[in-house]
């Protein structure tokens, strides 16, 4: 872990001097100095692409090898595999297609940061406290599709490029196709927050997350061939921590919500996207399955959060709340992932074993 707790120290570091060397542009939102901000992309990048270890590292490692050996490689989708053998053109080491993977998902989730920054700091060190960055290493297919899902897709929403946004979800199937479930999100992002359809949405959720045995054993009863998936995603619910902790962007930004409409002219796609990260966190707790689709939403918290701390609060109350935010994501985080989950970092490459 020790590798991770330098990582939060200096990646923060590198972030805030992004900041105080910037500059303020429109919405109150901050451009960030380009070096630093290289910096600190750079060294997101590194940590988890030259990684030898955690979470399905090793399978996909072993398909690149397989692949190399036997120019075969099946059960991913063709986007995907195509990229295997690109680069499998280059390089016979499986270590690169961890660290491009690493690339293309840090690049672009730390690009959508920058562009929404307020605190860049603070979304940085929420990025890696909040058990995001790890699962980076631990998803690598499904969260390089979600770095660059975040960036484009949320802009899209802004600009309201319905066209744009569809083509983008189509193109990103052919790497993971878990995204199709995001194709209704372009238009639920464009409801007013905590609107009477955003309210019956989460009224539904909840419903449905008490009712969810009953729900998923008729859905086998009716799905034939196809009901074994439903036995398939059992793996228990998710940390009732993690549901309080994305809550609290959600609380915020209803309290402040006439302000943040004022103020921040797309506030409205980030407290939407943040309700729905809430809905499916919730949906978690009975089937963890449905956090896999947070991987989709979840950054729209951290520039939420921080945006309100900012823009939203007196000097006294930011001051307060910033500090209780990195202590308890901070506490938060040597829980999960070093109690519960008791995650060992190895790099051949950097010595790390």
């Amino acid at each position: 872990m020790e590798i991770f707790y330098l990582t939060i120290v200096v990646t923060y570091i590198l972030s805030y001097l992004s900041r105080i060397f910037g500059s303020e542009k429109e919405f109150k939102l901050t451009k960030l100095n380009g070096v630093f901000f290289l910096l600190t992309t750079s060294i997101f990048i590194a940590v988890c692409g030259l990684r030898s270890n955690i979470g399905d590292t090793y399978f996909y490692r072993h398909s690149y090898d397989l692949l190399i050996l036997t120019g075969e490689t099946t059960g991913y989708e063709i986007g995907f595999i195509k990229l295997m053998e690109l680069l499998s053109l280059l390089s016979s080491d499986s270590q690169i297609l961890v660290f491009v993977v690493a690339l293309i998902c840090n690049f672009f989730i730390l690009l959508c940061l920058a562009r929404e920054a307020t605190y860049f700091e603070l979304t940085t060190y929420l990025y890696v406290t909040s058990g995001y960055y790890l699962v980076t290493m631990n998803g690598m297919r499904q969260t390089m599709v979600a770095g660059v899902f975040l960036y484009f897709g949320i802009k899209f929403m802004k600009e309201k490029k319905m066209l744009h946004y569809l083509a983008l979800i189509f193109l990103l199937t052919l790497f993971h196709k878990s995204v199709i479930f995001m194709l209704p999100v372009y238009f639920l992002a464009q409801e007013k927050p905590f609107s009477k359809k955003i309210g019956l949405l989460i009224s539904g959720t909840v419903l449905l997350t008490l009712g969810f045995s009953s729900f998923a054993g008729a859905i086998k009863e009716v799905s034939g061939e196809y009901g074994h998936y439903i036995d398939s995603f059992n793996e228990g619910g998710a940390n009732i921590l993690r549901a309080a902790v994305d809550s609290v962007p959600v609380i915020l930004a209803y309290i402040y919500r006439e302000r943040l409409s004022k103020i921040w002219k797309y506030s409205y796609v980030f407290i939407n996207l943040s309700t729905l990260n809430l809905i499916f966190m919730i949906l978690a707790l009975e089937n963890w399955i449905f956090a896999r689709v947070t991987l989709y939403l979840s950054l729209s918290n951290y520039i939420l959060l921080a945006y309100i701390i900012k823009n939203c609060l007196g000097e006294g109350q930011k001051r307060a709340v910033y500090i209780m935010c990195m202590v308890f994501y901070f506490l938060f985080y040597y829980y999960d992932q070093a109690i519960i989950m008791n995650v060992v970092y190895r790099s051949l490459i950097l010595g790390i074993y």
